[in-house]
């Protein structure tokens, strides 16, 4: 008979195996990225059963809870208010039943950290390296016109080892963190020049794997979350000239000799001076707003889809079907997270959000300094990518997708279970 203690550890192999996996599901697809989810919820209902839900649960988890009934509430609500034999209204309905397997997903990983399953150095060594991977197949592809697996060079952007979707720079943003915290703990560096020496080439590497993807918003992200890091972490200032150097003059030296990076950053600089000039028209002095692209019209597209069902929205996945009602030509969503959590959750839901965000954003709280004990760093890079996650200023893809929910609430749950010390 297997005794509990053996049981634990292949229990433990199991959950670190999903969880590993989760970047490299990230680069095969929302298939995988969804079987994997149900993997790991399954598995954690299998291996603690009735002890799924046993832990303190804090006010952040009662808020999603809460946010999550009221998705279902609000799905019910618009699907017997409308016709209900129009499909859409239908696959909406069902689709905010489904949503509620991320509130599963979100409790499965608390109670993995919580009863301490899970070993984080596995996790971000897997990430790096995928980092890595990506990093070198975006560099094949841009000299060969090819990645390793065939996928070829398009004109205006790189996609590695995503073939017809252009997000290598957004996964880059998001994996790479991982590697930079990494690094410092998995080998000792006696001479502390090494180590930066190492980091910077890390770094170079990413930072120009994300501009030839040509992903502009993850290399704002990218940058800030460096920022970010700076400004709290005294120990870093010192190096925060050298990453201002490096970086500007990475970016430069690409930006002379790529027609490319040229236009990029130029149609950067005018959709942001655009998008600005929309948000004080709209928001400021309440004006119809001056439509000049396809970016500001998905923004302006969310705000009056909003106004068609403003206290509780229109159901998750309902914004394309709300949209044709008020505006022509409608995209699947308004490349905003807040834009579509008012759509189509309305005021309520709107505000429920907000309040976890705030309430993560003032808990989360980076309580000790940077040091070699790699537990001690853990809350950094997650806390870092929450930041960049609800940066309110930038394009997105759906929150209600796969790839992004996923995303979200898991790092949303790590930030939680490692932050349990301060939130009450």
């Amino acid at each position: 008979m297997q005794s509990p203690l053996n049981k634990y550890l292949d229990n433990k192999y199991l959950i670190n195996l999903l969880i590993g996996i989760m970047p490299i599901s990230f680069i095969a697809g929302n298939l995988i990225i969804n079987l994997n989810l149900i993997l790991i919820i399954l598995s954690s209902f299998i291996i603690f059963q009735k002890r799924f839900f046993d832990y303190e649960f804090y006010l952040i988890d009662k808020l999603l809870i809460i946010l999550f009934l009221f998705s279902i509430f609000t799905g019910i609500i618009n699907y017997y208010s409308s016709d209900q034999e129009n499909i859409f209204v239908a696959e909406n309905f069902y689709k905010s039943l489904l949503f509620s397997r991320y509130l599963l997903f979100y409790f499965a990983i608390r109670i993995i950290i919580e009863k301490k399953l899970l070993n984080f150095k596995f996790f971000f060594i897997i990430c790096s390296s995928c980092v890595i991977f990506v990093s070198l197949d975006l560099i094949l592809q841009l000299i060969s016109g090819t990645d390793i697996f065939g996928n070829p060079k398009t004109p205006y952007k790189l996609s590695g080892p995503f073939g017809s979707e252009q997000i290598a720079g957004s996964y880059l943003q998001r994996f790479g963190i991982f590697l930079f915290f990494l690094i410092p703990c998995l080998v000792n560096f006696k001479n502390k020049n090494y180590l930066i020496l190492i980091l910077s080439g890390f770094f170079i590497l990413v930072f120009f794997s994300i501009l030839i993807a040509g992903n502009r918003m993850p290399i704002i992200l990218f940058i800030f979350m460096f920022i970010m890091l700076f400004l709290y972490e005294k120990k870093l200032r010192k190096f925060s000239l050298l990453f201002i150097i490096s970086s500007s003059l990475l970016f430069f030296v690409i930006l002379k000799f790529s027609p490319q990076i040229q236009d990029y950053t130029q149609h950067f600089m005018t959709l942001t001076f655009q998008i600005l000039t929309f948000l004080k028209d709209v928001f400021i002095l309440n004006n119809d707003p001056n439509i000049t692209n396809t970016y500001i019209k998905e923004f302006y597209s969310g705000f009056v889809t909003w106004k068609v069902n403003s206290i509780i929205g229109g159901g998750i996945n309902s914004f394309y079907l709300n949209c044709r009602e008020v505006i022509d030509n409608c995209a699947s969503h308004p490349h905003n997270y807040y834009l579509e959590i008012l759509s189509e959750l309305g005021i309520i839901g709107f505000t429920i959000s907000m309040v976890i965000f705030v309430n993560l954003l003032v808990t989360i709280g980076f309580r000790n300094h940077l040091s070699l004990d790699f537990d001690k760093n853990l809350i950094y890079p997650f806390a870092l990518l929450f930041f960049a996650e609800i940066f309110p200023l930038k394009t997105t893809g759906s929150f209600f997708t796969t790839g992004n929910a996923t995303f979200i609430f898991f790092i949303l749950a790590i930030i939680v279970s490692l932050s349990k010390k301060h939130i009450n």
